[in-house]
């Protein structure tokens, strides 16, 4: 049976101009190997942010679980 391990990340940012920026992200470990790496980076333009949804969708698209219809 596999493992999977997510690590959960976030980052924050406070900017004088636009205030204070929060993104989350996640790394996810096939039995202790990273196969997914959605760092975050909290930023007042072009920030990374990953939700959990996405973050879920990521990894059911790993193990050939979720097809994108749309």
């Amino acid at each position: 049976m596999m493992q999977i391990k997510i690590e959960w990340l976030e980052d924050s940012n406070e900017c004088d101009t636009c205030g204070y920026n929060y993104a989350e992200g996640a790394k996810v470990f096939f039995d202790g190997e990273l196969v997914i790496d959605l760092e975050p980076a909290a930023d007042c333009f072009g920030g990374r942010h990953y939700d959990e949804v996405f973050v879920f969708r990521q990894i059911l698209e790993k193990l050939g679980l979720y097809r994108d219809w749309e």
